[in-house]
């Protein structure tokens, strides 16, 4: 299961490209690269504004399938601790 990444709002898909900027310390940045942390400053930004749409959403809602990867990933941890014991 492969995690995307889209605007919750528009669907826009980031471009890897360093679009925001951290407004304590006018850095730069991609903020999918660094999960929403400001590699300068390490501020933790909770929202994340879409290039296209202009509005803010919760970092995490960006995150499609997550609940599915999340899931798969413990199940390969489950299977991993289940024979080696």
């Amino acid at each position: 299961m492969e995690v995307q990444i889209a605007c919750p709002r528009c669907d826009w898909e980031p471009d890897g490209h360093a679009h925001w900027v951290c407004d304590h310390c006018a850095t730069r940045f991609d903020t999918f690269e660094t999960t929403a942390i400001c590699p300068n400053c390490k501020k933790q930004f909770e929202d994340t504004q879409c290039i296209s749409c202009t509005k803010f959403s919760p970092h995490l809602d960006w995150y499609r399938n997550l609940d599915a990867w999340l899931l798969e990933q413990l199940e390969r941890i489950r299977e991993r601790v289940l024979s080696d014991a």
